[in-house]
């Protein structure tokens, strides 16, 4: 029997020998620094980092601008983010607008420029031409001050995610802010904190009136722990879902009740209460029938804010968490005893309510009715977490044997104290 031909030994395979879109794919997901370190591997892929699709570019505290300069005129393709963890240098604050006007001309998808250690004293005047990212998916801005956009460049067409932090609008004011959004018709997350913008001293310093909607608005976050509100009002919101409102003090004329009402398809909703002399939600008819998570941070030393709360509760038949995060700067005022609470009860209120935590917990008459409240209401609860002030009168001990007196209406309810 003939002996069969000697097989021809298998082809090796090298990274030089791979297909082009191979490699430049391996780079396109590696960190910017390893993707120029690449150059080294093989004679191939030489510069291939240069060409590779989608690169991220983020850098590191602290890096040149010169070498930021570099990478930006050697990188031939579009640009899927541009970001400086940690904040940008001083030193790199005026190259950040060369940086910007390069990347929209790269397409770039998302920006990251954190401008924080000058906010405070000169913020850093953004360029308008950032506004020329047409391809912008995501913009992440902290410390800085947006120009009024150029005429028919308001928003950018494929925004999806927009981040404001210590932001100013020196120029266009409210009215450029709310044309931004309005002109970025994709969004889905907008979180606007401590912003600055401009006050009409001859109008006894009352903020303009302006609307934040939009059609595909899922997010929407709207904080300030020191300052004022901006003059917001809650246009259509159709696809709303989280939203958190958190501010040190609200204009006298804050309407909650159009507020809440423009809010109703919320499913989570972390709400700070305002301070009034009435219940600030009386009249409110709408329900909240998708709510299912909430968060408030108040204290129940008035018979105002205790019916806020109620008010609220009332109208999300479905709510099944339930947090509190307690202010303890103020005194009780009013006594509001589990009479008056019973008084508002009504079928089917809290009856999905499964978790409740109250932290910070002073501990003072009206939190422990409302504790007793819940207690003896809430059917389907687990778990209630309370948290203690640290300067409260009552040791944990005393809270805890005060509570087992408490009857629980569900019977696998139970309290946790830390």
């Amino acid at each position: 029997m003939d002996a069969s031909p000697p097989q021809p030994p298998p082809s090796e395979t090298t990274v030089d020998s791979l297909p082009t879109e191979v490699p430049e794919k391996v780079v396109s997901h590696l960190p910017l620094r390893d993707a120029v370190r690449t150059s080294a591997v093989a004679r191939a892929w030489r510069r291939l980092w240069e060409s590779a699709p989608g690169l991220a570019l983020e850098w590191k505290y602290g890096a040149a601008p010169a070498a930021v300069d570099a990478v930006l005129a050697r990188y031939a393709r579009p640009v899927r983010s541009f970001r400086f963890r940690f904040g940008l240098s001083i030193a790199s604050f005026w190259r950040a607008d060369g940086w910007v006007a390069l990347l929209a001309g790269k397409g770039v998808e998302a920006i990251n420029l954190d401008f924080h250690e000058l906010r405070g004293t000169v913020p850093h005047a953004m360029d308008a031409s950032m506004f020329s990212c047409r391809e912008l998916t995501c913009l992440d801005l902290t410390g800085c001050d947006i120009p009024a956009a150029p005429p028919g460049l308001a928003g950018f067409p494929k925004l999806k995610k927009l981040y404001l932090r210590s932001v100013g609008f020196p120029e266009a004011g409210a009215r450029g802010l709310e044309a931004l959004i309005a002109a970025s018709p994709l969004l889905e997350v907008l979180w606007l904190t401590d912003l600055s913008l401009p006050v009409d001293d001859d109008d006894n310093d009352e903020l303009e009136e302006w609307a934040i909607q939009g059609p595909n608005l899922r997010s929407l976050s709207l904080c300030s722990e020191y300052d004022m509100d901006y003059g917001w009002q809650i246009g259509e919101l159709p696809a709303i879902e989280d939203v958190e409102i958190r501010f040190g003090f609200y204009s006298i004329d804050r309407d909650f009740v159009h507020l809440l009402t423009a809010l109703a398809p919320v499913r989570k909703l972390n709400l700070d209460l305002p301070l009034r002399e009435s219940n600030a939600l009386g009249g409110l008819s709408c329900s909240f029938e998708n709510l299912k998570s909430l968060a408030l941070r108040t204290d129940f030393c008035t018979l105002s804010n205790i019916l806020f709360t109620i008010c609220l509760l009332k109208k999300a038949p479905h709510l099944e968490e339930l947090s509190f995060e307690i202010w303890h700067d103020n005194l009780q005022e009013d006594e509001v005893g589990i009479d008056i609470l019973s008084a508002h009860w009504t079928d089917g209120f809290l009856g999905n309510l499964k978790s409740i935590s109250m932290d910070l917990a002073t501990c003072q008459p009206n939190e422990m009715h409302f504790i007793e409240f819940v207690l003896s209401k809430a059917r389907q609860l687990q778990e209630f977490h309370i948290c203690v002030y640290e300067y409260c009168s009552e040791s944990d001990e005393e809270l805890f044997m005060e509570i087992l007196k408490y009857r629980r209406a569900s019977p696998q309810a139970e309290v946790f104290i830390n």
